[in-house]
């Protein structure tokens, strides 16, 4: 993640993600931000740039994985 140079402490997002087999990320939303656009941005790209991500290789354990969230909240020190 590259922190925006407005960065607020306290920024928190919630992120859906949705995967193919493999781990390639096909899609991803930023929801509940409550930051400025360009902090949802540098998250939005953040997600894109770590696929593929690691994924069991059993497909019955990847169903688990297929369509995820998390929350997003960076602490800078």
């Amino acid at each position: 993640w590259n922190m925006p140079t407005n960065f607020s402490p306290g920024s928190v997002c919630e992120v859906s993600v949705k995967l193919i087999p493999g781990g390639e990320i096909v899609s991803q939303s930023v929801s509940k931000c409550n930051a400025d656009e360009i902090f949802k941005n540098s998250v939005e790209n953040a997600v894109a740039k770590a696929s593929p991500l690691p994924v069991p290789s059993d497909p019955a354990e990847f169903d688990e994985f297929r369509d995820f969230n998390f929350r997003f909240a960076p602490e800078v020190k």
